[in-house]
């Protein structure tokens, strides 16, 4: 079964937005066993939404579109389908008093455009958007399908999971599908590769091997239909096995969510002294709805002046060994070890760019105050993927070597 994303707008043709959605969808779908053939970018207009339709059933069975439901004139996504279906519009109730509550709520005008997000094609089955005012749609015709969904990240991720992915499932009797991930920190992919390659090879043909890189990590997947259960998993733990000294966890969880659990689970805390990644780990755990239990605070210490005076570090520390220096990460994790009495910290510092004759690097700390370890990271990422880089490190370290 193979399916073609259709992403609609011009903001995407002309790059000011990200396309995020294909790559979350194209995902879901991998996951319940439907192939991508195609994503395809069009434009806001009746005749690119209906030409594309046309063509890409030609050769998938199922199109999932995203965008150009909204409630403004360049949103025609339904009006192309109509026209393109041959139908005139029906009002759904539950959508048109669900959005008469939503602008009743926040005390705005309910305006005729907004009424008008409730009307939908006529041989459409409503997918209901409680994140939002825009109704996902369900075509089925001739036993072709066309699923519409909000461009909007959060809704049309919310219509997907709640709506889409079993509809899919029951509307195709698709097969059971088993997955076993191991996560890695460390060893590149093609290092990595080369290390199982023999249990790569003797995979069977119905089970696939996925390696998902990103900054430091990679995350392996392996997948195929039920009835190859014994085999998927005899395989991820001779992977499991050749691999030990790398991996983290077998699941999909983030590390900072292992972290977040490992700690809630022994009643224990965490504080954070980051320089060079100016609060992204942070960010990492506060992302996390409860983080408060485990994380206590912290500090952003981007200068070498608010070191010293937030943390007290001794100027003569980073006059003689620069703060970018395994003591200098040392010194900050010790002062916020003794200032809020968490069970554990981390503390970064580093170049994410070229500086002088130092290439890009970090130290990070870790531990807590009867174990205090530190680890040199060189980077070679670009700034931004540096920080995700470090706090990957960092989180890994910390949970393989005191967590679990």
């Amino acid at each position: 079964m193979n399916s073609t994303i259709i992403t609609i707008g011009d903001e995407l043709l002309i790059g000011q937005v990200i396309d995020t959605n294909s790559a979350f969808i194209a995902q879901r779908m991998n996951e319940i066993g439907i192939a991508i053939e195609r994503r395809i970018a069009i434009s806001d207009s009746l005749s690119a939404i209906q030409q594309t339709i046309l063509e890409a059933w030609k050769t998938s069975p199922i199109l999932i579109m995203t965008g150009g439901l909204g409630p403004t004139k360049d949103d025609i996504t339904k009006k192309a389908l109509a026209d393109l279906f041959q139908v005139g519009f029906k009002r759904d109730e539950p959508t048109y008093l669900h959005v008469k509550s939503f602008f009743e709520a926040r005390k705005t005008p309910f305006l005729s455009v907004n009424e008008a997000q409730a009307d939908i094609p006529e041989n459409a089955e409503v997918l209901f958007n409680a994140r939002g005012t825009a109704p996902g749609m369900w075509f089925d015709i001739d036993g072709k399908i066309l699923i519409c969904m909000p461009g909007v990240p959060y809704e049309m991720e919310y219509i997907l999971h709640t709506h889409v992915i079993e509809k899919l499932q029951r509307r195709f009797n698709l097969p059971a599908l088993y997955y076993a991930y191991i996560q890695t920190c460390g060893l590149g992919e093609s290092f990595l590769a080369k290390k199982i390659s023999q249990i790569e090879d003797r995979l069977s043909a119905g089970i696939g091997l996925a390696y998902l890189p990103s900054p430091m990590a990679v995350n392996l997947r392996l997948s195929g239909q039920a009835e190859h259960r014994q085999e998927i998993d005899l395989a991820a733990a001779a992977i499991q096995s050749e691999l030990s000294d790398y991996i983290y966890g077998i699941s999909k969880t983030p590390i900072e969510e292992l972290v977040y659990h490992r700690l809630k689970e022994t009643n224990q805390t965490i504080t954070l002294v980051e320089s060079c990644t100016g609060g992204f780990i942070s960010h990492l755990l506060t992302n996390i709805s409860g983080s408060s239990d485990v994380y206590i605070g912290g500090w952003n210490v981007y200068t070498n002046p608010f070191k010293t005076k937030q943390l007290n570090i001794p100027e003569a520390t980073i006059r003689e060994h620069t703060a970018v220096s395994e003591e200098c990460a040392r010194e900050l994790l010790e002062k916020a070890l003794d200032k809020t009495n968490a069970n554990y910290a981390i503390a970064v510092v580093g170049y994410l760019e070229k500086y002088e004759e130092n290439k890009p690097h970090a130290y990070i700390a870790y531990g807590s105050s009867e174990d205090i370890r530190t680890k040199k990271v060189d980077l070679f990422q670009p700034r931004v993927k540096a920080k995700e880089a470090i706090a990957k490190v960092a989180l890994v370290s910390l949970y393989r070597e005191f967590l679990i």
